[in-house]
């Protein structure tokens, strides 16, 4: 990473940056557990279906199983617990019919919206103070950053 003074200055502060924002992102998933009553893997398979509905992106097991980086049989172990709970609806994938589409219930959605009202108005004051130009960067950036942890990660057992 580059550093503007030559001190290590700059590199301290995006890494105290991207630790407090995990910290943060624990803190509210903290939250989610205690309002929702689920586990804290619970809550992320949950939370990975919220931000992809808000996105308008489906999501099947595959996409979990990726996102989680557990089995298949886990995943589909799990969502089939989580459904049985309320939490979650599965159905047929329009287009495979191998696969199911993995949605939240309205009432864990509305469980999310109530947990989330203030973070999600704070987060788009934010980001609506944002240029487009800036919105891009932003992305662009979380990509890059999102890409050297994924690739810095060691090589699972297995070399998968």
């Amino acid at each position: 990473m580059g550093d503007s003074g030559g001190d290590g200055g700059t590199d301290l502060d995006v890494i105290g940056a991207l630790t407090r924002m995990e910290a943060a992102d624990a803190a509210l998933r903290h939250r989610l557990r205690e309002r929702l009553h689920v586990s804290g893997s619970d809550v992320v398979l949950l939370q990975f279906v919220g931000r992809a509905e808000a996105g308008g992106r489906t999501v099947r097991v595959a996409d979990l199983v990726r996102h989680l980086g557990v089995s298949s049989p886990a995943v589909t172990a799990t969502t089939q617990r989580l459904e049985r709970a309320g939490y979650l609806e599965r159905s047929p994938h329009p287009e495979d019919r191998r696969s199911r589409i993995i949605r939240l219930t309205a009432d864990t959605r509305a469980a999310f919206t109530a947990a989330l009202d203030h973070t999600n108005e704070q987060l788009h004051e934010l980001l609506s103070s944002f240029s487009d130009d800036e919105r891009a960067r932003f992305v662009h950036i979380i990509e890059r950053v999102t890409t050297a942890l994924d690739d810095g990660a060691p090589p699972s057992p297995g070399g998968h």
